[in-house]
């Protein structure tokens, strides 16, 4: 499989982002994170990744919180992946307790996210990116990234390189 895509807390899984991915040709796996809280999220995902074995995930606002740390939790289980996208990604949030696996990129990673974001701080991405070695690509944009999905659509197939 090409992609695990992981949605935000207030969209669904077959959002313009998943249509863009699947509509470039790729293969795209986007589980339904509806009303699941950040523990659940991370338990649903990481399991997607143990099953499936994703070349690359893609989170979305809260889905690229959910989409880092299930990730970290499958390499903790031996389980890699080639690449992390992270769009507009939702990282102040605080990790889900117990989890047992601390932030940092888990394979290459790169964040794309709008400095006038105003549901998720451009300067958290930019933190993470610095603090972690991630690629942060500043666009303009808002927090959708609607503008944006040919370069999401690029940057994945990159990783996918």
């Amino acid at each position: 499989m090409d992609v695990l895509f992981c949605h935000g807390l207030e969209s669904a899984p077959h959002g313009a982002k998943y249509h863009a991915l699947a509509d470039a040709g790729l293969e795209v796996l986007a589980p339904d994170c509806r009303h699941k809280d950040l523990a659940e999220r991370v338990a649903l995902l990481s399991a997607a990744v143990l099953e499936h074995r994703p070349r690359v995930v893609v989170g979305s606002s809260f889905g690229g919180l959910a989409g880092l740390l299930a990730s970290l939790v499958a390499q903790s289980r031996a389980c890699t992946i080639d690449g992390l996208l992270l769009c507009a990604p939702a990282l102040t949030w605080p990790d889900p307790q117990g989890l047992g696996v601390a932030r940092r990129c888990p394979a290459p990673t790169v964040i794309i996210h709008a400095p006038a974001d105003d549901v998720c701080p451009f300067d958290a991405s930019e933190a993470f990116a610095a603090a972690h070695g991630a690629r942060l690509i500043p666009v303009e944009d808002d927090h959708r990234l609607g503008t944006s999905l040919p370069l999401i659509v690029a940057q994945t197939q990159a990783l996918l390189a």
